[in-house]
């Protein structure tokens, strides 16, 4: 994993993240996804000097909106092995995940094999310790705190006013979501799913595709693809659904 430091000396995306390279002038950076959770990172784009949106991409175009709070939406993901010829050589991931994350895990690896850089995105109101670790391609919104030598995995999202606390570790493509609360030394395997006002306590591991339901209190470890709920969290449901790292391999269409 290529990670970096956090540099609290420098603006929320001119610091070098993992491979999030830094660059002098504005940057050109394309959104994959027109959702709600693609609003958020365009606000927080549009308050960054040096960054300029090139436009959104989208998995079906049909489906999709014509433009988002005014960014066009420039077509499909057949588009992607297209932009770095127009310019446009970084991305994001704007899809957010209610439960399942493999199509941001998708999305972030068909940009990647066209040749996009993954660009980091920290909001100015989130407070990040500078011993913190983060990789490529992962966003922390306002209001969330990364305590210090926690570690952000590639494309990891850290939502609003969500808590990472000291030592802490959110695996790739994992979803932190809003209010939710890592304790020290927590781990969230890849692509788990924390949800919103959710409490994991001191030391629990979350496995590869986990599931907390929102509002539950974790006081035990919870294997990989399992689904727990309540406070104490315990089984959701007997389905495992398939871990996230099988959407390394193409994943259902999403706008």
């Amino acid at each position: 994993m290529d990670l970096a430091p956090y540099s609290p000396a420098l603006s929320c995306d001119r610091h070098r993240v993992g491979s999030a390279a830094l660059v002098m002038g504005s940057r050109i950076v394309v959104g994959l996804g027109a959702g709600g959770h693609a609003k958020g990172l365009i606000e927080l784009i549009d308050q960054t000097p040096d960054l300029e949106l090139g436009g959104l991409i989208v998995a079906e175009r049909e489906s999709a909106p014509a433009a988002l709070l005014g960014v066009p939406v420039l077509g499909d993901e057949s588009l992607l092995p297209t932009l770095r010829s127009r310019g446009i050589t970084y991305f994001f991931v704007g899809i957010g995940g209610v439960g399942d994350n493999r199509a941001r895990c998708a999305a972030f690896a068909r940009a990647q094999a066209a040749g996009l850089e993954p660009l980091a995105l920290v909001h100015p109101a989130a407070v990040v310790s500078a011993s913190a670790q983060l990789a490529a391609g992962c966003s922390v919104l306002a209001g969330a705190v990364i305590g210090a030598e926690a570690t952000l995995g590639p494309n990891a999202l850290v939502n609003s006013m969500a808590l990472v606390e000291h030592d802490a570790v959110v695996g790739a493509h994992a979803h932190v979501s809003i209010g939710a609360r890592l304790a020290g030394g927590v781990t969230v395997g890849e692509g788990a799913h924390v949800g919103a006002g959710a409490v994991v306590l001191e030391g629990r591991c979350l496995g590869d595709g986990a599931l907390v339901a929102a509002g539950a209190v974790v006081t035990r470890d919870v294997g990989e693809a399992e689904r727990v709920a309540g406070v104490p969290a315990g089984p959701l449901r007997s389905g495992r659904p398939e871990p996230v790292a099988a959407a390394s391999r193409p994943a259902e269409p999403h706008a």
